[in-house]
């Protein structure tokens, strides 16, 4: 299609008459026309090669400007802070847990709850923002400093800010960690406790009365669901720890488990001798002297409590009680009772059989005193050897001392109990002891069963 050269109406390449207004269109004037069309064309190239550069160029400055401040709103120490305030408002632990993560410290959903909950209330979310950017504009302004710490109300450290590196060699990189400390725990018995940790199953036994480490964890008031074993049995219950409470580097760590202890009371025991008294609970046994309190225990199953002790070197046991679950308490009282009527009948007997030969014993160790301070000074243990039975322990102290010359001074006891089972006679008495104190010392005799003939057979103080 081409133009008419008179009137520029439309016409076909081939056409020799413009239909419009008549004209005839010679092959001079058609070589004029494609002339000056190409001609036209040629300009319009020129002017589009100019024009194109700049609109290119136009074109990637914009795309410049927009990728900056993409990349400004991502990676600007401004936008990381903000991701991580973000995660502290709006309780995201997913997200905190990835931002505080290190390689060397992975950081699970359970600190970053505790965590999130610290910061709010030790710290106080405005205050967290505020020390957060002024730190981050610190750094940022800084060519020297490359580190500093968010502190909490009480001044522990709860966040370390630091510059490491560059990111899209324009941004400071910020780098957020929480310092971390060992929690500890010092049982009064030999434990195991299973908690979660690092997002698994954690297992660590303790032993009694010594320090042992449950783990490193970030600042936060933390409340872990535990169970707790010991040879007594299985505890649920929580293990709990605050950093508000924490020491240099370590926290002491609380224990808060569904457990009873026994108090045990006697009942009918006045004649028995408190010192032999054992205490059984299920299926071990405890000394009743030392145990205040046995324990602890599972308040989810039943406890069986008895106990046995000695009157007059003889045995009596409790009658056995059963405490259910429903009864057992933090402490909780037991009452055993001795047959009291038994046990006074039989002191009675013993202390009269006493009396009978009481004299006969006193005379005994009244001999045996004096030739014992006699072999010491005169080296001679023969003039105390028939006090004495031989090839027993005491027998052969006895000479080894008279014969090193060992200075030694016996002293007659007071005696303030005599029994007598079989042909041995326990003696108890208040002397003065090879320590130089006055005190309570025990003699075991044998002899006849009237008392005659005794010989010692064990001394103890």
């Amino acid at each position: 299609m081409r133009k008419c050269p008179k009137c520029g109406g439309n016409m076909r390449d081939k056409q020799k008459k413009c239909g419009h207004c008549g004209y005839e269109v010679t092959d001079h004037n058609s070589e004029q026309l494609t002339r000056s069309l190409k001609d036209n064309k040629k300009s319009a190239n020129i002017k589009a090669r100019k024009v194109i550069p700049w609109g290119i160029a136009f074109f990637i400055i914009i795309l410049l400007i927009i990728i900056f401040f993409l990349l400004k709103n991502f990676n600007s120490p401004e936008a990381q802070s903000e991701l991580l305030i973000n995660a502290v408002d709006n309780n995201d632990t997913q997200k905190l847990s990835t931002i505080l993560s290190t390689q060397n410290n992975s950081v699970d959903e359970t600190e970053a709850t505790a965590y999130i909950k610290y910061i709010k209330n030790e710290v106080g979310m405005n205050n967290f923002v505020k020390d957060v950017n002024q730190k981050i504009k610190k750094l940022n302004d800084s060519e020297t400093k490359e580190a500093d710490f968010v502190t909490a109300k009480n001044g522990e450290n709860v966040l370390r800010v630091s510059k490491n590196g560059r990111r899209y060699l324009i941004f400071d990189n910020m780098s957020f960690t929480a310092p971390t400390k060992e929690a500890i725990v010092k049982p009064k018995y030999d434990a195991t406790y299973k908690f979660k940790s690092d997002d698994k199953q954690k297992t660590v036994t303790a032993e009694k009365n010594k320090t042992t480490v449950l783990g490193k964890f970030i600042p936060g008031d933390y409340i872990l669901e535990t169970k707790k074993e010991t040879e007594n049995g299985q505890f649920d219950g929580q293990l709990k720890f605050n950093f508000n409470n924490s020491n240099n580097e370590t926290i002491d760590v609380s224990e808060d488990f569904n457990e009873a202890y026994i108090q045990v009371e006697l009942s009918g025991a006045s004649e028995i001798d408190k010192d032999t008294v054992k205490v059984k609970i299920n299926d071990k046994t405890y000394d009743y002297a030392k145990a205040k309190e046995i324990g602890p225990y599972p308040k989810t199953n039943d406890i069986t409590v008895s106990a046995e002790g000695e009157a007059k070197k003889k045995t009596f046991k409790s009658a056995e009680t059963t405490v259910k679950t429903d009864n057992l308490k933090d402490k909780t009282k037991v009452t055993l009772n001795f047959d009291d009527d038994e046990i006074q009948s039989y002191v009675d007997k013993k202390e009269k059989e006493e009396n009978s030969f009481r004299n006969k014993v006193a005379n005994f160790f009244g001999n045996f005193t004096t030739a014992m301070n006699s072999a010491h000074s005169q080296s001679d243990f023969s003039l105390v050897s028939t006090y004495l039975k031989k090839n027993t322990d005491s027998y052969k102290s006895t000479k080894s001392d008279v014969n090193s010359n060992h200075f030694f001074y016996l002293q007659q006891p007071q005696i303030t109990e005599i029994v007598k089972q079989g042909k041995t006679f326990y003696v108890t008495g208040q002397a003065l002891k090879e320590n130089g104190q006055y005190g309570e010392v025990d003699y075991q005799l044998e002899g006849d069963d009237d008392a005659d003939n005794l010989k010692v057979v064990k001394y103890s103080e």
